[in-house]
């Protein structure tokens, strides 16, 4: 049976049941501890061979790695769900887009919670002032990754739709480790003899398509001596995979590293707002730090941010697309009829509308009947504050005790209530320390990449980037590849 007519009659689908158990009991067949030792020792190092690897060391000079965390198997995802994520990518970008460039939309959706969050207040501050300066330089890009779980479906249990988690805008990671991971897992599957079909295990382009839309904004830049700024701290080597796919499409394109502490010192500007590091013309300014506030202890970060945006280099991303990928936006935009406001085709708006759970503002007048289900259902519910990086969202008891504490403070406004995702449970192998490689139950979460440049007048360029797969115990909260349980994976379409 071709492996993607699945679900088409009730035949087939029964087929792809059977082969999901099958392949599930595969993963979990028993193995000798020494067979379990040696698969782990292979894969393992068929992972760092790949670059699927971390710095274990914060200094620049020791460069000293390890593999991630990593799934030994690919996850069991229907093909479809794949194929719809990738779809959506392109009409989310443009969504954000639109909201990024709606001034009084933004402003609306900010004003209540301003007053009570300092760094997101500290952010919006910024992008008025270059708001109402008038930006010095009207190209943008926003490296984008939409995140997915699987849920099984209302109307039948047997498939699954993918619900959104949230649309990052900002120091999107995990390019290069997913796009290692599929011959990762072809090795693995081989091992074990575990048979695949080569299309079941997709090749991921995430990595050339990042690379080619920062190549594209620096072309846009039309100054052949300028340089991409990579903005960063210097605890990760994520960003290295998207400076050799630049090498790769244009040697003459120099990439510098930078990090807030350097930039204090070394930048300055030109007569025309030109960014200069170093004596060093700055085309583009790509951001793999700035999104939380400890990166900001002082005053001299702000300024440092403001200065950037108010120059002439592309910035990946502006503060106003920084902002549009913010939890109170998705909040916003799943309210009835507010897609239609930026959407004009009913079919996109349909689709986008999908994907969405509930999510829920605590600072409408009649926010106590929703607080009041989730101080007492606390499991139904996350608790998301307007941050990014993962480890800030709170879960059960923990989201409970909190809501009792803000119930009644204007406190609440600076957060939002997101109905839990009741993902899909599978099985697989964890190799992360801290969890037994023993098989277990899992849920995965699905990141779609994507790049978007434009003016606020026009797309330039907007195209879907490849994926990510992180998987992590069912139990356990947060998914971050830093912060959280989750290890990096690949698909196994069905």
């Amino acid at each position: 049976m071709p492996i993607y007519n699945a679900f088409v009659d009730k035949h087939n689908l029964n087929v792809e049941m059977s082969r999901v158990k099958s392949v599930e009991e595969d993963y979990g067949k028993p193995l000798t501890p020494e067979r379990l030792e040696e698969m782990i020792q292979r894969v393992t190092g068929w992972a760092l061979l790949n670059g699927a690897q971390r710095k274990i060391t914060a200094t620049e000079a020791c460069e000293r790695v390890e593999h991630v965390a990593i799934t030994l198997f690919p996850s069991i995802l229907p093909a479809d769900v794949l194929r719809k994520a990738k779809s959506l990518q392109t009409s989310f970008q443009t969504l954000i887009y639109k909201v990024a460039n709606d001034h009084e939309f933004m402003k609306e959706c900010f004003s209540g919670l301003l007053s009570v969050d300092a760094f997101t207040k500290q952010l919006w501050d910024i992008y008025e002032t270059v708001t109402n300066e008038g930006p010095a330089q009207e190209i943008s890009l926003t490296i984008t990754r939409n995140d997915f779980m699987m849920e099984p479906a209302e109307e039948d249990s047997a498939k699954e739709n993918c619900k959104q988690v949230e649309f990052n805008t900002f120091a999107v990671g995990g390019c290069g480790m997913a796009n290692s991971m599929v011959d990762v897992h072809r090795y693995s599957l081989s091992l074990e003899d575990i048979p695949f079909e080569e299309k079941q295990l997709p090749e991921n382009n995430s990595i050339d398509g990042m690379a080619r839309g920062l190549v594209k904004a620096w072309q846009l830049y039309k100054n052949k001596r300028a340089v991409i700024l990579f903005v960063v701290e210097p605890c990760t080597p994520d960003h290295r995979w998207l400076e050799r796919g630049v090498y790769r499409l244009d040697r003459s394109i120099k990439v510098i590293y930078r990090t807030f502490p350097q930039l204090i010192i070394q930048m300055s500007f030109g007569e025309n707002r030109e960014l200069i590091v170093d004596g060093v013309e700055v085309a583009v300014v790509y951001y793999r730090y700035g999104y939380a506030p400890k990166h900001y202890p002082t005053d001299a970060e702000f300024k440092l941010r403001l200065d950037i945006e108010r120059s002439r280099a592309i910035k990946c991303p502006t503060l106003a697309v920084h902002l549009a990928g913010c939890k109170k936006i998705q909040q916003v935009l799943a309210e009835p009829g507010v897609l239609e406001r930026f959407i004009d085709d009913t079919d996109v708006i349909k689709d986008i509308r999908s994907t969405f759970v509930g999510l829920y503002r605590l600072d409408a007048k009649d926010s106590s009947k929703i607080i009041t289900q989730a101080i007492q259902t606390p499991e139904r519910f996350v608790l998301k504050p307007q941050r990014e990086g993962g480890g800030n969202n709170l879960f059960g008891d923990d989201l409970r005790n909190y809501l009792e504490k803000i119930k009644e403070s204007p406190e609440r406004s600076a957060w939002i209530l997101m109905d839990r995702i009741q993902a899909t449970r599978h099985r697989n192998r964890l190799i992360k320390a801290g969890l037994g490689p023993e098989c277990r139950n899992v849920v995965s979460e699905l990141g779609i990449f994507g790049v978007y440049i434009s003016t606020p007048t026009s797309e330039l360029e907007n195209f879907e980037s490849g994926y990510l797969i992180r998987t992590k115990p069912e139990e356990a909260n947060e998914a971050g590849l830093c912060e959280g349980l989750a290890c990096v994976d690949s698909p196994f379409l069905i």
